[in-house]
């Protein structure tokens, strides 16, 4: 638990100091997006006695809806304080239709199967929470950061990228994703029994990183289409 709160810290910490040492629109927009969806998940979890209980009563299902909507939230989040700032670049488009078109996929296919395996698995809070950001990690990190700068002509300096990756975008990602993991895991948690082992599977965690490659096609092809219609 100390490990995901320290690096949730680090996290939006590092975002501020980012933008002190560069004070771009960008940075800016990054670094309160960021903190802002963290408060998003502190709010959700102060005013969970409202709604938890309700969506309880199908707890698999409202789940996936709720970390579905948290998701569409965030992603509406980044790009109203990107329009804000007067930044660019920073969410997926500028056009919020487009922006879902090209995200959601991602998020809907990532929530449906953490919380088939959370539903078996229950893995601790903390655990889901750092979760959060290795998936954020292979979508905006590998895929939208490697993957598409290298199809588009425009390749990333591996080495810089790991290093950057691993010493502040991933902790970074944390209060990104925490409102998109977190809550459909406390649903889980209000109403259903106990994981019937102990032992958890932890390789069963990974299994959202499998839809990394369905998207990164349909990513592509996406981007094909936009292109072709100058958007």
């Amino acid at each position: 638990g100390k490990t995901a709160i320290i690096g949730l810290l680090w996290g939006v910490a590092f975002s501020f100091f980012a933008f002190f040492l560069e004070s771009t629109p960008e940075n800016l927009t990054l670094a309160v997006s960021i903190t802002l969806s963290g408060l998003y998940t502190g709010i959700l979890y102060l005013t969970r006695s409202v709604w938890l209980k309700r969506l309880s009563k199908n707890p698999v299902r409202n789940a996936i809806l709720l970390g579905s909507f948290n998701a569409a939230v965030i992603e509406s989040l980044f790009l109203v304080v990107e329009k804000v700032f007067g930044a660019s670049g920073v969410a997926a488009h500028t056009n919020i239709f487009i922006d879902l078109l090209i995200t959601m996929p991602w998020y809907i296919g990532m929530v449906w199967v953490l919380v088939k395996v959370q539903e078996k698995e229950r893995f601790p809070l903390a655990a889901v929470l750092l979760l959060g950001a290795v998936y954020e990690m292979g979508a905006d990190g590998i895929v939208g950061g490697v993957l598409v700068p290298a199809i588009m002509g425009t390749p990333v300096n591996l080495v810089e990228f790991l290093i950057l990756g691993v010493l502040f975008a991933f902790w970074q990602f944390i209060p990104v994703y925490s409102s998109i993991v977190l809550p459909p895991a406390w649903v889980l948690e209000s109403n259903l029994s106990p994981a019937e082992s102990e032992k958890k599977r932890w390789y069963k965690a990974l299994l959202p990183l499998l839809l990394l490659f369905p998207f990164s096609i349909y990513l592509i092809l996406l981007m094909l289409f936009l292109g072709g219609l100058g958007l």
